[in-house]
């Protein structure tokens, strides 16, 4: 998932405590991996008996370089091909660069060897192996960013480590075939929290011996100050490491703790079983890390958070669904993965056009779970889909791009469009929650009101019958139709498709009103819309004059079409005046209020270096969404945030 909002998980367009660090021991997901399809280039030269070995250094903080020292066993002489990760299943896309693999050094038989990057593929080195070569011993660096990236975490009193930036692997296997012992030295003082099995010795991590595919989606964060915290409830353990540079930002860890076992109940209530034998929550709380965010991983899940998260929760209304939605990633991702997403290795390039089921269905669970296990109210919940439904209703570029075709968004995107509405970005998230949405209406209409979305998610991510050791389950658009006619039948293939690659605007509400609400626009914004607000620094007025303002002045966003689109705006503008007056956020507010007499708002823009008049021609007042009942019509969205369990504490 892109990482940062919109949306709330990657995603690309944020207790009266004992403080437990954690020492000894961590428990590997030791579930092996079934055999992978697809094609693999190249035949392996890695011996089959010893495992790769790789040292990891993190000390390096302050210049944020990472020392990576690697022993990669041959069976024979010959020509050699090493492999960088490129493609990450979490990202949807080829997102790791070779640019920050530096210093490359390669030895073997006491020869330093050459090595030659294919121009075509410029994360594949080849080498040829000198006679009686037995090993090849790799080092580099990898050059983490200096921003707030979640690809390389190392400052100071916080570090992470994302293992497929730091390792060559030998081409011609998949990934699960090859063995790696891992080690990681760390900074003085810090603890490790990580999904693998291994112990800590001074500022030394020594892991056993696991799959590279298994490595790759278990990452590391280690910190000062470190909070252990079991979580009661689910079926399997599951765990929450609160990981900080300071120990005041985890002394209300325990205070999730009924809050987090009610999202694992309700979240195995929905799914059923869950198919990791233990899970890893790593809760980051440093405002230096990229978030609020997430990353999914099948039996962890990487959650940044604003490092006063536990001591100001009421801020974190609008994005505490990123909580249950990486838990729900465990099953609808990681365990049911699309088959098109599915690749042996992370260079063999893989397509998302499931992306609506594998995101857009885990965003609508994790609106619907955060009110169950009440981590928001009923009332917020409606609150925030209001806000779904406003941002999806208003976007125009349904106009010429299909929802299908949004999850191309992630191979075709660099970063965030200018004109976000306009172009799109990753809309099987937002509008994922309105799809299914109507998909629960719908089901529900089919069945008399006996069968829903519960009923779908029951059967299709079900673990039941799963073999031993299997950890994916792919599935296919023909095997989402297969559940939702056992649901109820109905001519679901025809439906999903005309909602998936329609340009009309006319259903895009469908799913609320059929729950027996509809989407108005009021003076007063909610609480939950001012939580928003905050949350991105703006006074967010898309809905009124059509743009979103910093308090510094910064255009954030204009609407393509609206008022201050009409007017010559653009994002990326600096207001310098409102109304004649100095610009401040309450003045233009004020201005956007006074439109209901004076259909006029005058701005003065800094546009490419110059300043530029902007009159803005508007006369609703302030708009801002809000769900309202329909008249005469049934009510069946309340039921459907009702909690399926009583969480136990």
């Amino acid at each position: 998932m892109p990482l940062l909002r919109p949306p709330l998980h990657q995603r690309p367009d944020r207790p009266a405590s004992l403080l437990v660090l954690f020492a000894a021991s961590l428990t590997l997901l030791s579930i092996p991996a079934t055999a992978a399809t697809g094609k693999v280039a190249d035949s392996v030269q890695m011996s089959t008996v010893s495992a790769i070995e790789l040292d990891v250094d993190l000390t390096d903080t302050r210049r944020r370089i990472v020392r990576v020292k690697e022993r990669i066993p041959v069976g024979r002489s010959g020509t050699l091909t090493l492999l960088y990760p490129q493609w990450e299943t979490a990202s949807h896309a080829p997102s790791i660069s070779a640019y920050r693999l530096a210093g490359l050094t390669l030895t073997a038989a006491g020869r330093k060897l050459p090595w030659r990057r294919n121009p075509a593929h410029p994360h594949r080195f080849d080498i040829d192996l000198p006679a009686g070569a037995r090993h090849v011993d790799a080092q580099f660096q990898f050059l983490a960013p200096l921003g707030r990236d979640p690809s390389g975490i190392l400052m100071d009193g916080i570090a992470g480590l994302a293992w497929n930036r730091v390792l060559l692997y030998p081409a011609g296997a998949p990934t699960q075939s090859l063995r790696v012992q891992p080690q990681v030295r760390l900074p003085p003082g810090m603890t490790a929290a990580t999904a693998l099995d291994g112990q800590q010795a001074g500022d030394v991590v020594r892991f056993k011996p696991v799959a590279l595919d298994q490595l790759m989606d278990s990452p590391l964060l280690a910190a000062r100050h470190i909070a252990v915290r079991p979580i009661p409830g689910g079926k399997a353990p599951v765990t929450a490491r609160w990981i900080a540079r300071d120990a005041e930002s985890i002394a209300q860890a325990e205070d999730m703790d009924a809050s987090l076992s009610a999202v694992v109940q309700e979240t195995e209530a929905v799914f059923g079983p869950p198919p990791f034998a233990r899970y890893d929550y790593l809760f980051g709380l440093d405002d230096r890390l990229p978030g609020p965010g997430g990353i999914e991983h099948a039996s962890s899940s990487e959650v940044y958070l604003p490092n006063d998260f536990l001591a100001n929760r009421s801020a974190a209304l609008p994005y505490v669904d990123l909580i249950p939605h990486e838990l729900i990633h465990a099953w609808n991702g990681a365990w049911r993965m699309p088959k098109d997403t599915q690749a042996p290795t992370p260079n063999d390039a893989f397509t998302g056009t499931l992306l609506w089921v594998y995101e857009g269905q885990t965003e609508f669970w994790s609106r619907i779970l955060a009110a169950r296990a009440g981590l928001r109210t009923g009332q917020d919940t409606l609150d925030a889909l209001a806000l779904d439904a406003a941002i999806t209703d208003q976007r125009p570029r349904r106009q010429w791009k299909s929802l299908a075709d949004s999850a191309n968004d992630p191979l075709i995107q660099n970063g965030p469009p200018t004109w976000r509405d306009w172009q799109g970005r990753e809309d099987y998230y937002v509008e994922g929650v309105l799809f299914w949405l109507d998909i629960d209406a719908q089901l529900r209409r089919c069945s008399a009101g006996a069968k829903g979305m519960d009923d779908f998610a029951r059967l299709f991510f079900s673990t039941a019958g799963r073999a031993t050791g299997q950890r994916h389950r792919p599935y296919t658009e023909a095997d989402v139709v297969k559940t939702l006619n056992a649901v109820c039948a109905a001519p679901w293939g025809q439906r999903l498709r005309h909602k998936l690659d329609s340009n009309d605007d006319a259903q895009v509400l469908d799913g609320l009103r059929a729950h027996g609400w509809q989407l108005v626009f009021k003076p007063e914004p909610t609480p939950y819309f001012l939580a928003s607000e905050a949350f991105d620094g703006v006074a967010d007025l898309s809905w009124s004059i059509g743009l979103s303002a910093s308090g510094s002045g910064s255009v954030k966003s204009v609407a393509w079409e609206g008022p201050a689109f009409m007017a010559g705006l653009v994002p990326g503008a600096k207001l310098v005046q409102v109304n004649g007056a100095p610009f401040s956020l309450q003045a233009l507010r004020d201005a956007v209020a006074q439109t209901r007499f004076a259909p006029r708002v005058a701005l003065v823009a800094l546009i490419d270096g110059r300043e530029v008049p902007v009159d803005i021609q508007y006369s609703g007042g302030h708009r801002y969404p809000a769900l309202e009942r329909l008249p005469d019509t049934p009510e069946t969205l309340e039921a459907l945030l009702k909690p399926r369990v009583v969480a136990k504490p």
